[in-house]
């Protein structure tokens, strides 16, 4: 037999989110209770155009706007790549991932799921260059989970580990690399480079 158990909870004036009525939190470790998920769909909702009462229907593509202001971000990190501003690189990075990742939960997973690597691998990019490199280790290590047979997440991943001196780890990463694409040139470069820096590392030095 079916049991309904009512939770104890409320919408909060001030923030329009759900919480505990006890507690009033949204995630509450007292009561065992977490309106994340509640919440975020209510957020996704509310940002519905105003010609749409409801989320469109699963054939319909999403709306271009988010894709477009995801871009515009991206470019500026490029851009800021370029001109070897890292520090702005990364912001205008995250800032897209923060916006890709925000996409409501009815558009295409693939969709956030692309959009999402491609930015972390520029953001690793623009860690490792700013010498950053346990985020720049993050951020590819999130882009092999997100997308195992990606080479390019895979260079990223190495190129991090190789900046810690741990170059049978990076060799590793970078040989996963190249399953995905055996002419992937930068993977190819880089193994070549580790197997020197290893080979190097084990001659032994003279008395």
């Amino acid at each position: 037999m079916d049991s309904f158990l009512a939770l104890p909870l409320q919408v909060d004036d001030k923030s329009k989110t759900v919480v505990c009525s006890h507690h009033s939190l949204p995630t509450c470790d007292k009561c065992d209770l977490d309106f994340k998920a509640i919440n975020n769909l209510h957020r996704s909702f509310s940002l519905l155009p105003p010609d749409l009462q409801c989320p469109p229907p699963p054939n319909k593509p999403p709306a271009t706007t988010r894709s477009a202001q995801i871009n515009k971000l991206k470019e500026s990190g490029n851009r800021s790549l370029k001109t070897h501003n890292f520090p702005d690189a990364v912001r205008f990075y995250s800032l897209a991932l923060e916006m890709a990742l925000a996409r409501p939960p009815w558009e295409p997973i693939v969709l956030c799921r692309d959009e999402t690597v491609l930015i972390l691998a520029s953001r690793s990019t623009a860690n490792f260059l700013l010498g950053d490199f346990m985020n720049s280790l993050a951020d590819a290590e999130a882009c092999v989970e997100l997308k195992k047979q990606w080479s390019k997440g895979h260079y990223r991943k190495a190129k991090a580990l190789q900046a810690f001196g741990k170059l049978e780890e990076a060799k590793h990463a970078v040989e996963m690399g190249l399953t995905c694409d055996p002419n992937d040139n930068e993977c190819n470069l880089l193994l070549k480079d580790l197997k020197k820096a290893m080979e190097v590392k084990t001659v032994p030095k003279d008395n």
